[in-house]
């Protein structure tokens, strides 16, 4: 592969993967939103689109702020403008702040003149209103996702142990501090584990805060039932929970998990479904660098797929093994350096462990950027730890792509995959499918007094 090819090959890489992601998240993945049709409209070029604008901007540029809540206050009356953004709470700084540059952006778009809105993705939510909203507890507008998915299991008895959890959690949250209001944990359920968070604006005090969560919570029998994900969202408070598939992060206040159960109980994988986005991005960059390489792009592909390059603990694990295959020029599952045979993850980390990174570099790509290279197998590396909660998010990995001034973690062991494992023992295993945002049903309730305009559509992600 020539000079033209490797420049070529990294090119489209890195922008397809930048600009589908990219696009996923600024338009996909916007879970939410609400523009008040009655409050009032602005036009841009007036002085609340001015309060706007800046208060937009402001909180999507903070890089004081490090707890994930943001609150600003621009104007005069009758053009003051309020706003309040919120991140989840196991996300990471860079994580919310990319969030924030993304909601900040797209809520003018889907709500492009009223002086009220709220929208937000998964990671973090934003509303803004002519009138007070810091500190006020508002129930008034709900929306709600659920799982097409049934559990495999006493319908009542899972309903009890989520209503168990999330009571736990409720407490946790509400005694939080000013700055963050949020709990995770998890119980037993039969042979099912369920994860949940729930979270509320810090502005709100102990009792506020118990009090929307029992609003949200209350809200389950009628949007989650039996259901295998599900999630209610209101302008101050939300929760979230899932089957077999812990979706949050880790943080030093998560609630203890129930004694409810046994884990040993069960033993069971979960294949996390790869957004759709993502695979296409895969198998493009998949089929370019095999093009280029003159090998058989379909059938190279078939054995991605067979051997669960599309399904090993997430996507981004995939995308962490094709940049260090890129960068190498040799397939993870049949590497060989020199007589030695073995697999590339194994190479690539034991190269930066010694600080002999460049030994894996394809010396058809010698003429490339090594700064450049040097990134890439370092994002590799962060992709395919083995510890799933050390791996970086998907927005993570475009923040790190995007950013040469942004500094990279150290990367720990990656998860070693030798040969054809996966494939051998595939067999013998029970599989269960992940709840994924494609799997979900969207609703959203108003106050009984808004006319059919103050409610917006949710559209599929």
């Amino acid at each position: 592969m020539g000079k033209s090819h490797s420049r070529l090959v990294f090119f489209i890489f890195s922008s397809i993967f930048i600009s589908f992601f990219a696009f996923s998240v600024a338009q996909q993945n916007f879970l939410f939103q609400n523009c008040a049709n009655n409050i009032g409209n602005y036009t841009s070029n007036s002085a609340f689109g001015t309060n706007l604008n800046s208060a937009l901007s402001s909180i999507s540029s903070n890089t004081v702020i490090d707890y994930g809540f943001y609150n600003e206050s621009l104007g005069q009356e009758p053009d003051r403008v309020n706003a309040i953004a919120l991140c989840r709470g196991d996300v990471s700084v860079d994580v919310c702040r990319g969030c924030l540059q993304n909601v900040t952006r797209k809520i003018v778009e889907v709500c492009p003149n009223q002086k009220e809105a709220i929208g937000g993705y998964d990671e973090c939510m934003l509303r803004y209103s002519n009138k007070t909203i810091f500190g006020i507890l508002d129930t008034q507008i709900s929306f709600s996702l659920s799982s097409t998915q049934n559990v495999s299991e006493n319908v009542n008895q899972f309903n009890q142990a989520l209503q168990d959890l999330l009571g736990r959690l409720r407490d946790t949250a509400a005694s939080g501090d000013s700055h963050r209001k949020f709990a995770t944990g998890d119980t037993q359920s039969g042979f099912q584990r369920i994860y949940a968070l729930v979270q509320c604006t810090p502005d709100l005090d102990l009792l506020e805060c118990s009090d929307c969560l029992d609003n949200v919570i209350g809200q389950l029998p009628g949007c989650c039932n039996g259901k295998m994900g599900g999630r209610v969202i209101n302008p101050s408070c939300n929760f979230r929970y899932e089957v077999n598939d812990r979706f949050f992060s880790p943080t030093p206040d998560s609630a203890p998990p129930s004694p409810t159960g046994n884990d040993n109980t069960a033993r069971t994988v979960v294949i996390i479904v790869v957004p759709i986005v993502s695979v296409v991005i895969l198998v493009i960059c998949i089929f370019i660098f095999l093009r280029m390489r003159k090998q058989k792009p379909k059938e190279t592909i078939e054995k991605y797929a067979m051997h669960g390059q599309f399904s090993v603990k997430s996507d981004v694990f995939s995308f962490g093994v094709l940049i260090l295959e890129i960068v190498s020029g040799q397939r993870n599952n049949c590497f060989r350096h020199g007589e030695n045979v073995g697999d590339l993850l194994s190479y690539a980390w034991k190269n930066w462990r010694e600080g002999t990174t460049m030994n894996l570099i394809d010396p058809t790509l010698s003429n490339g950027s090594r700064t450049e290279m040097m990134r890439c197998i370092h994002i590799g590396l962060l992709c395919v730890q083995e510890n799933v909660v050390n791996r970086p998010t998907m927005a993570s990995v475009v923040l790190m792509l995007n950013s040469f001034s942004l500094t990279l973690p150290v990367p720990s062991e990656p998860a070693f995959f030798m040969h054809s494992s996966i494939l051998e023992t595939s067999s013998s295993v029970s599989y269960n499918t992940r709840v994924t945002e494609s799997d979900y049903t969207k609703s959203e309730t108003v106050p009984l007094s808004s006319t059919s305009e103050d409610s917006n559509e949710l559209h599929p992600r």
